[in-house]
């Protein structure tokens, strides 16, 4: 059976300012995604070490939706993601992300060394891996793609993200005028904005990026 293995890490976590009130936030966090998203968890996030945490998903998950989550909740700090597609070879542990291995945290562990070598300048913070490397190559370069246009943001662009998130609206044919009416902004200026931002291409990028994950045989 496909699971979906997502590993994460705190770039430069000794260095952020007041470490324990990051740690309280990242817990209030954690624990509210496994609400959001309990029914395409198998073990729930769990901080595994004081700058890393991981989840165990079946293979349908919006993962980049919930990394798009995970990043509002807590930015302005950065976080490396690495996703692995594959078998799970051990019990797994339903109640806590500990103690289960297999391919899919094998690959996940993979995707988060290379981003630790190669992140495109710090400007891509997520990767995915899997036995089809061909296939992987093609969403990481969709992932990158997107990694760059979310880089120029402004904060007023990244509010238009937030305000979809919020809404749970994750797809590039989101309602404008409900949009508008969020962030109290006439038409032609949230047209100038979306325009600006690229957003709807974001959005599509990580769509694209969804449907390519191969959907492996259940025994």
């Amino acid at each position: 059976m496909m699971f979906i293995a997502l590993i994460a890490d705190i770039v430069a976590s000794k260095q952020l300012a007041n470490r324990q009130q990051f740690q309280a936030a990242l817990i209030q966090t954690l624990e509210r995604l496994n609400k959001d998203y309990t029914q395409w968890l198998v073990s729930p996030f769990t901080v595994t070490l004081g700058d890393e945490f991981q989840a165990l998903f079946v293979r349908e998950v919006p993962i980049f939706e919930i990394i798009d989550q995970l990043n509002r909740y807590l930015a302005p700090v950065t976080i490396r993601y690495g996703i692995g597609v594959g078998d799970i070879l051990t019990t797994i542990n339903s109640s806590i992300s500990l103690g289960a291995d297999g391919p899919a945290y094998w690959h996940a562990r993979r995707a988060i060394q290379y981003i630790h070598q190669k992140n495109d300048y710090g400007n891509t913070q997520v990767r995915i891996s899997g036995e089809e490397k061909d296939v992987y190559e093609t969403i990481n370069t969709l992932l990158a793609a997107g990694e760059a246009i979310k880089s120029n943001w402004r904060s007023s662009q990244e509010e238009l993200l937030v305000q979809l998130l919020e809404h749970k609206d994750y797809s590039e044919h989101f309602n404008q005028q409900d949009l508008g009416r969020a962030l109290h902004l006439q038409p032609s200026a949230l047209s100038k904005r979306l325009k600006s931002s690229n957003l709807k291409v974001y959005l599509r990028t990580r769509h694209q990026a969804q449907s390519l994950i191969p959907k492996g045989v259940d025994p």
